[in-house]
């Protein structure tokens, strides 16, 4: 089973439901957020210009608002005035609402996505900027950060676990700088250092639940583990393990954010084991406890 059918499988509760971010908000600026997860079977059923829609959540017409979609199964297609483009598995896009693009169902095919639309002026300016600069489509992984970024915005809209605004403004950010990182590999190729962190970083989150560590890394990339370890810290100035442990951190102290999970879920999501273990990383990395950024 490859990382996008596990992606699928994960999201299917929600199948062809839509989920919305319904508190009043209490940012500075508007935000409105809704989700869904859908399998569409019907060419004539589904069919959108973006020039001739309005958003299907409480958003009153004409407010520009950003979809970021995600394809699980099937195919999609996707046109805008640089051609057209199929959507496997694997595959995404950023439609900026208004904007002359158009996405539809082929005849004879099934898709199967997910996808968030989002109204917050900062968030649409970004996202159609790397629409604009970089091409609306993208493709990764589904065992990436960027597609577990948008999991989570989906999934977190579905069971309410956002803390609040903050946390879902967050989460939306979070996608965002997948987005940019995404982007910027592509126009701009790292590194030794930069690729050797990237290609790390990517091993850690396809498995961010294992217990991956150095030894493992090393050998999907086909190197002796001693020969990696001396290699890394040459290039960076630390230890592959360091690394590998403030990424399951920084990614604990995310997961946090949100509502639902107990300390020993958000170990165990992060590849961290325990919620004691978690504790003391906490203490020795950040100087206080998981709870203190729970809030």
């Amino acid at each position: 089973m490859d990382a996008v059918d596990i992606l699928r499988r994960r999201l299917a509760p929600h199948l062809d439901a839509t989920a919305y971010s319904r508190r009043p908000c209490v940012l500075p600026l508007p935000m409105l957020v809704s989700a869904g997860v859908e399998r569409q079977s019907d060419p004539a059923r589904y069919q959108w210009d973006g020039m001739r829609r309005s958003w299907d959540t409480k958003c009153p017409r004409g407010v520009p608002h950003v979809v970021v979609q995600y394809s699980l199964a099937g195919e999609g297609r996707y046109a805008d005035a640089r051609g057209e483009r199929a959507i496997p598995p694997g595959t995404g896009f950023i439609a900026p609402v208004p904007s002359a693009h158009r996405y539809w169902l082929p005849p004879g095919r099934i898709w199967e996505f997910c996808w968030f639309a989002v109204a917050h002026p900062q968030l649409v300016e970004r996202l159609a900027l790397v629409a604009r600069d970089h091409g609306p489509v993208f493709t990764c992984d589904g065992g990436s950060a960027l597609a577990e970024r948008i999991a989570e915005v989906v999934e977190g809209l579905f069971r309410a676990s956002f803390l609040d605004d903050f946390a879902l403004e967050a989460a939306l950010w979070d996608v965002q700088h997948e987005l940019d990182r995404h982007a910027d590999r592509i126009r701009r190729p790292p590194d030794a250092k930069q690729d050797l962190l990237d290609r790390v970083r990517a091993l850690v989150f396809a498995e961010l639940g294992s217990a991956l560590g150095a030894g493992d890394i090393a050998k999907r990339l086909g190197w002796h583990r001693v020969h990696f370890a001396q290699r890394f810290r040459a290039a960076t100035g630390f230890t592959p393990a360091a690394y590998i442990t403030s990424l399951r951190l920084e990614e604990a102290r995310r997961r946090l954010g949100t509502a639902g999970s107990t300390l020993d879920q958000v170990a165990r999501a992060t590849g961290l084991g325990s919620a004691s273990h978690l504790c003391r990383l906490f203490r020795r990395h950040y100087g206080g406890t998981p709870g203190q950024f729970r809030g």
